[in-house]
């Protein structure tokens, strides 16, 4: 895990993953993942340790920005739903099988979760779930 310090106004830090990149600000997590990866319950676990590390007890969204393809198994929310403090989860894709995805991946986890075309449009999203 490589860690790069970021010098914006909400950007805290940036880790470079083996699964892909995960940038930290101060009310949510933004990543990026690497095409052709399986994200699951093993894979997840460098994820949740970043969020656990940034927002021990502070509320936060997770936005994903699915550019890359790559396979979600949904039993990761099993995992996922360790952290009470993830308020939500923004998927940021435009493809149409990602939009099918979502909605069988919301059968796994019971807080709001959403997908849309931009990144603004999902940090915006994410700020009414803090």
């Amino acid at each position: 895990m490589r860690i790069a310090n970021g010098n914006s106004n909400s950007f805290i830090k940036k880790y470079t993953l083996q699964i892909g990149k995960v940038e930290v600000y101060e009310s949510y997590m933004l990543a990026q993942l690497n095409e052709g990866i399986t994200l699951n319950i093993d894979s997840v676990g460098e994820i949740i340790l970043i969020a656990k590390k940034h927002f021990p007890e502070k509320p936060f969204v997770y936005i994903t920005i699915r550019k890359n393809s790559y396979a979600v198994d949904p039993m990761l929310y099993l995992k996922v739903f360790e952290i009470e403090n993830l308020k939500a989860i923004a998927i940021v894709s435009d493809k149409f099988i990602d939009n099918h995805n979502v909605k069988i991946e919301k059968h796994f986890f019971n807080k709001p979760m959403s997908i849309f075309k931009t990144k603004d449009e999902a940090i915006t999203w994410s700020k009414s779930h803090l």
